[in-house]
């Protein structure tokens, strides 16, 4: 039986970050500053998470609209935040917002792992960290950055007292959004909870000790406690190297959550409770907001723009993104600059008019900024984040039962269906050919075993792969 794809992609990670001296990224076009007069417009209903209640029941939550002296909005951190994340995929930069490290869990059979630095992993051994250290912001002062941190500003507090911490002011300032009243809407949509105090799923907790998150890297022979007692052997799938930048598609919430009702195409043995979420209404746009930019050279202010309106991709924020809550698209209305030059008064702002949206074959090195773009990268924020009118299928997560993420691959069934592929052992180290050869031989036993195989056997994967900016 065929399946959905999973609500979330990766776009990959170059082999180094694109790092620049920031002289050169001064030299890249004369420097202007101003505004721009912006909207956000909810595609689907949006929801930043503000106060959370329970009834008193306890069989449902309710999470409400993040408010600001009364108004609700889109605050100008949730905007920055996209904004730098979606800029330091498509320009190949740090990984600024990040956990550095998950530990093994006591008592939990997950494996812990570091991403930019060595760690002792489940035998007792020295492991290389899960992504190439340089992508970890210096923890020092530098003067080589990346864009994202050149626009928007970085700090970072170094483990030793002694080290001058890295501090870049930004040249971005971006209003709060504010959302009218009349476009919020409560008790409509909602999104599914387990009855525990836990998240559910989707939460950004990877672990080393599945092929999902990671690039495969062995497969092992485990011994588990039963609950009742004595032992069992099962195949644990180990990963390594982390498979990159997390972002999700877009898609129609009422669709997607109808999925996870209960008694419907999941089971919920820990119990099931609704969280519903006061939203803005899709189709709505906020009050106009302003986004300053100081003495941001011309090339970039370009880049800026088409992180703004990135042709056929769109944008998502806020509560709920697996669940297709969250996408919206920027309405820039104009913008109003002054080119700033050494030693000479500034002039008044003037309204520039500029086409930058074009995302067609050539006009990105007709803008001078295809040199700033990680054309991997942007294939696969396409692909993920590209944006159709009408939702030709669901993106869900493997459920829990019937063969998927909580079931178990037994040792001798690993063991007979691989034996005559490989040599087995109970370390085994596998490459990427390898891996999906076990992915393959155990399909109709656990699907979600190998996300990449998983993903390009779901329904609609060369619609999705056929995708342009």
């Amino acid at each position: 039986m065929s399946h959905n794809p999973n609500p979330f992609d990766f776009v990959p990670l170059p082999p180094k970050p694109m790092i620049y001296e920031r002289s050169y990224l001064d030299r890249r076009g004369a420097p202007v500053s101003g505004y721009a007069d912006v909207e956000i417009k909810a595609l689907t209903p949006v929801h930043v998470v503000g106060a959370l209640s329970r009834d008193k029941d306890a069989t449902a939550s309710h999470s409400a609209m993040y408010r600001q002296d009364g108004s609700p909005m889109i605050p100008a951190a949730s905007i920055r935040g996209m904004l730098r994340a979606f800029l330091e995929a498509l320009t190949g930069g740090w990984l600024s917002q990040v956990n550095e490290t998950y530990p093994k869990e006591e008592k939990k059979r997950h494996i812990g792992f570091s991403l930019f630095e060595e760690y002792i992993d489940y035998r007792g051994r020295r492991t290389p960290p899960a992504v190439n250290v340089a992508f970890r912001p210096p923890q020092k002062d530098a003067d080589r950055l990346d864009i994202p941190s050149y626009l928007f500003g970085i700090v970072t507090e170094p483990e030793d007292k002694n080290t001058t911490p890295l501090i870049r002011k930004g040249r971005i300032w971006i209003e709060d959004a504010i959302i009218r009243s009349e476009d919020i809407v409560s008790d409509v949509y909602w999104v599914p909870d387990i009855d525990s105090e836990s998240a559910f799923m989707g939460g950004a907790n990877p672990r080393a000790s599945n092929w999902w998150y990671f690039k495969p890297a062995e497969v092992r022979k485990r011994e588990a406690k039963l609950k009742h007692g004595g032992t069992a052997y099962t195949a644990e799938f180990i990963g390594h190297k982390l498979r990159g930048r997390k972002f999700y598609f877009h898609q129609d919430p009422v669709k997607a959550t109808a999925f996870y009702q209960p008694d419907s195409h999941w089971e919920y043995p820990d119990g099931f409770r609704p969280i519903w979420l006061e939203c803005m209404n899709p189709g709505a746009v906020t009050q106009t907001f302003r986004i300053y930019v100081d003495r941001v050279p011309m090339l970039l202010l370009i880049l800026l723009e088409l992180a703004l309106t990135p042709g056929n991709i769109r944008h998502k924020l806020g509560y709920g993104k697996a669940y297709g809550y969250g996408s919206v698209e920027f309405q820039v209305k104009s913008w109003h600059l002054r080119t700033d030059k050494p030693g000479v008064i500034p002039a008044g702002l003037q309204q520039f008019q500029y086409n930058f949206k074009s995302w067609q074959d050539g006009r990105l090195d007709q803008l001078g900024v295809r040199s700033f773009i990680d054309e991997r990268a942007l294939t696969w924020l396409a692909r993920i984040g590209g944006w159709e009118d009408e939702f030709p299928f669901i993106f869900t997560y493997p459920p829990f039962t019937g063969g998927n993420f909580r079931h178990a691959v037994k040792w001798r069934q690993f063991k007979r269906q691989v034996e005559n592929r490989m040599r087995i052992s109970d370390v085994m180290k596998v490459d990427s050919s390898e891996a999906r050869q076990i992915a393959k031989a155990l399909w109709h036993i656990k699907k979600p075993i190998h996300f990449r195989y998983y993903q390009e056997r779901a329904n609609g994967w060369e619609i999705i792969k056929a995708r342009k900016p």
